[in-house]
């Protein structure tokens, strides 16, 4: 049995953006070791609840990637297990946009309002951690208004918002 070092609450709930039918997703890291060979992983869904368990290692990668969900997971302000609180409060992402820019534009011309909303919401991300290296995954009331205003009332312009706002 592996420790877990830390797990989050993720998706919907975590980005403020959930309603009464929201499924329950959860971010777990891990102590296993990964090897230069083998990252660990395991995506599972069982009812209403999502979890995604990495290995430490691997978590550290992608972070270093700048992948939206692992990022996310590392500047949480939900944790329900964290036992590298200090690891995490001194982590800055670095200065790698590709996967946030691959998924803004990917989710931006997404069928679903979900997906644009989903699109301005990372941007908010990405334009907070080209100022500082950090974000709050989790919107604000405002924020929240926002995103669902632009994904809604602008959808057919919402690529060109959320670049925009990301590159602000």
């Amino acid at each position: 049995m592996h420790t877990i070092l830390f797990k989050t609450v993720h998706g919907s709930r975590l980005y403020g953006l959930s309603h009464e039918n929201s499924d329950w997703d959860y971010y777990t890291v891990i102590d296993k070791v990964k090897t230069a060979k083998a990252k660990y992983a395991t995506h599972k869904i069982v009812d209403d609840v999502d979890s995604l368990v990495v290995d430490f290692g691997t978590w550290i990668d992608l972070c270093q990637k700048g992948v939206p969900q692992a990022l996310e997971a590392m500047f949480s302000q939900m944790p329900i297990v964290d036992e590298i609180a200090d690891f995490r409060a001194s982590f800055v992402a670095g200065t790698n946009y590709d996967a946030y820019l691959r998924t803004i534009k990917a989710l931006s011309f997404g069928d679903t309002f979900k997906h644009k909303r989903h699109a301005i919401r990372l941007a908010l991300e990405m334009r907070d951690m080209r100022a500082t290296g950090r974000f709050n995954p989790t919107l604000t009331p405002v924020y929240v208004d926002l995103v669902n205003s632009l994904a809604e009332l602008r959808s057919e312009h919402v690529y060109d918002d959320a670049l925009a706002i990301a590159w602000a």
